[in-house]
């Protein structure tokens, strides 16, 4: 199965509209599918909701993470060893 990783400009370019952002709900709907996976890190987690609050205000910053991880997307997520690389 074909797999994508999520970067943080690909989750802004869907919220914000911009030139992609079809791409990007096209693999989204084919990952709720079941037809492709979707991977995201905790650091576009982070920058999303850090980007959002910075330049939005608090509220839409926590409204844009809680929709990231509503989205067809696994989460990887920090580990003791990842982080010791």
């Amino acid at each position: 199965m074909t797999a994508y990783l999520l970067d943080t400009s690909a989750l802004l370019t869907l919220r914000d509209d911009e030139p992609g952002a079809a791409r990007v709900a096209e693999l989204l709907e084919q990952a709720q599918a079941g037809t492709v996976r979707c991977f995201g890190s905790f650091i576009s987690l982070m920058e999303g909701l850090y980007r959002v609050w910075r330049d939005e205000g608090e509220a839409a910053g926590r409204l844009a993470y809680e929709q990231c991880l509503a989205l067809p997307v696994a989460w990887m997520h920090e580990t003791p060893d990842l982080l010791k690389r």
